[in-house]
């Protein structure tokens, strides 16, 4: 098999594995870097762009640009699965240096690959990288991009859109995220990332909207907002989520209440989890304590965990204890 390279001379496989090696180097120069993001190979000019994102390699900034260009043309060929182009995306992200020639054309590229049974687009991330660098460039027409970004038919692309709004700290951005829950999308990671990123705008104020989504029919899109409230971190969250945990089926509380009470890191949510391994039921005892072992990591919360689960009358909840706190 053979590539074209930057020369347009044919590069064997071999070759081009000892190129990207050379990437990886320790001792790899600007000029062998410069010669990488020069190529027509998009694994290769990937390596390179991340690199010069690493090194902050200002004299290669100029090379970014062009190359993306580069790999937009021939682009299945060149650069299947727009790896160079997604790197250079967020090599420039990542620099915090705006280029149109990237992200306006970005955030709208679509890249049609052949895949088993028809052609799939491959540039969902590379748009949504796109919508991020509007987001925190704080460009004027940001909402305009990612309101159409929000409709975009890929997954991938309208969560990073939802949470690009998030992100660009425009408080008028909180109207485009409740149209979009209110309305909907078949991936629940998307209405989840509409959540988080309406507490991160507006927590006061969305708060109590993102709380009434918490039903005692609990579907997706209560588990989104519960999942989000407890990220959130926010204290006024924990007696929310308390009592929403009271109310719902034990297996909603196993699955997804107990593990928001524990990604708030609060004192009144994990107050609430120790007493539950301490003296609950064997079920919601060890949900309770899967939850909290998220954050083992942590040597006073697992010392704590500890005590509650050797005051438990269950043996299973001992045991689960040292078997889920073992590596702390």
């Amino acid at each position: 098999m053979s590539y074209k390279g930057g020369a347009g001379v044919a590069v064997t496989a071999r070759k081009l594995e000892e190129r990207i090696a050379r990437l990886v180097a320790p001792d790899v120069s600007v000029a062998e870097i410069r010669d990488a993001m020069r190529a027509k190979i998009g694994v290769l000019v990937a390596g390179a762009a991340k690199l010069v994102a690493a090194r902050e390699e200002i004299s290669l900034y100029p090379e970014l640009a062009p190359a993306f260009a580069r790999l937009t043309e021939r682009a299945v060929e060149r650069d299947p699965q727009c790896r160079g182009k997604i790197a250079i995306a967020r090599a420039l992200h990542q620099l915090d240096r705006w280029e149109d020639e990237v992200f306006v054309r970005g955030v709208t590229y679509v890249q049609e690959e052949p895949v088993w049974g028809g052609r799939e687009d491959t540039a969902a991330e590379l748009r949504g990288v796109c919508g991020l660098a509007y987001a925190h460039a704080g460009r004027s027409d940001a909402l305009d991009v990612l309101a159409e970004l929000l409709a975009d038919p890929q997954r991938m692309a309208r969560t990073a859109a939802a949470q690009a709004l998030g992100d660009s700290g425009r408080p008028d951005a909180t109207a485009l995220l409740r149209f979009k829950i209110r309305t909907g999308d078949p991936e629940p990671a998307v209405i989840g990332a509409c959540f988080g990123s309406l507490l991160a705008l507006a927590p006061t104020a969305s708060l109590a909207y993102v709380a009434g989504f918490l039903g005692d029919d609990v579907d997706e899109r209560a588990e989104g907002a519960a999942l989000a409230l407890g990220e959130s971190r926010l204290a006024a969250a924990a007696p929310i989520l308390i009592a929403w945990c009271e109310r719902v089926a034990a297996d909603v509380r196993a699955r997804v209440g107990y593990l928001a009470l524990a990604l708030l890191r609060d004192e009144t949510g994990n107050a609430r989890l120790l007493e539950v391994v301490a003296s609950g039921a064997e079920d919601d005892a060890l949900a309770a304590l899967r939850a909290l072992a998220t954050f083992k990591a942590d040597p006073r919360l697992t010392e704590r965990v500890r005590t509650a689960a050797r005051a438990s009358r269950v043996r299973a909840v001992r045991d689960e204890a040292d078997a889920a706190l073992a590596s702390s």
